[in-house]
């Protein structure tokens, strides 16, 4: 029994070291706080992040951190500044601060655009992409602001291009995967298979046509809308509406009205 006990103790004194080590390592701390800089420009231009509640703001801040801090940033003919930083960390918030432990680990490097850019792989001209074999989200920077400009027309490259990055992440084994509770994802894919084969069969709709292009794009286009215009989305398609809400863990149209 004696060394029973010596064996116990041993590996609690070994757990407790790798936890040290971890901590001192800066494995365990929690990201950055933002600086006074950083928490002006969220402040003034995260519409999002104004309309919530005092007790919601944290955790949409340390998303904010994590992709100003520990993500990689990379200008193509652009220098990032931290204001870019910061806005497009934003966008990333309003999408996931619903959930506790998701910070779209996979997607490590983040590349900016002064505008729109043409795609070495299609030759077409992009607002926007993103790349998960290589853990890329690229943002034309033109378009991105474009899409905040013109808050409620539900185009928006930010918030298409963080959905997406989104439902990748999901997918992708990492200890972060299967966030999005299976029984709305499921139910949510049902409906919006409906919705898919109805835009091909040129039946007028709620969503504009792109987002019958497949059940990624579908997904991207009703996030904008989602949170561009929540209430009139909420009117036309209420199940589909409350599935979104449910995988997203919050609710727009609910934030919009208490403000």
């Amino acid at each position: 029994m004696e060394g029973l006990y010596m064996g116990v103790s041993f590996f609690v004194l070994l757990a407790l070291y790798v936890l040290w080590a971890a901590r001192s390592a800066g494995y365990l701390r929690g990201p950055k706080p933002l600086s006074r800089a950083q928490r002006t420009v969220l402040a003034r231009y995260g519409l999002h992040y104004q309309r919530l509640r005092p007790a919601q703001k944290p955790r949409y801040e340390r998303i904010v951190s994590i992709f100003v801090n520990d993500k990689e940033w990379v200008g193509a003919g652009i220098v990032v500044t931290e204001e870019m930083k910061v806005m497009i960390g934003a966008c990333a918030a309003q999408l996931l601060h619903g959930f506790e432990d998701v910070e779209l680990m996979h997607f490590d490097r983040i590349v900016v655009y002064p505008d729109s850019y043409r795609s070495h792989r299609s030759g077409r001209l992009q607002q926007g992409e993103v790349r998960p074999r290589v853990g890329m989200i690229i943002i034309s920077w033109h378009d991105f602001l474009q899409g905040y400009t013109h808050s409620g027309d539900a185009h928006n490259v930010g918030l298409h291009e963080m959905a997406h990055a989104i439902w990748f992440e999901n997918t992708i084994i990492n200890g972060e995967d299967h966030f999005l509770h299976p029984p709305f994802l499921q139910k949510w894919n049902e409906l919006a298979t409906i919705e898919i084969a109805n835009i091909h069969a040129g039946e007028h709709g709620f969503f504009r046509d792109y987002a019958g292009t497949n059940d990624a794009e579908f997904f991207a286009v009703a996030v904008e809308y989602l949170f561009e215009r929540p209430l009139e989305f909420r009117d036309a398609r209420p199940e589909l509406y409350a599935h979104l809400c449910g995988l997203l863990k919050q609710d727009p149209a609910t934030v919009l009205s208490l403000n």
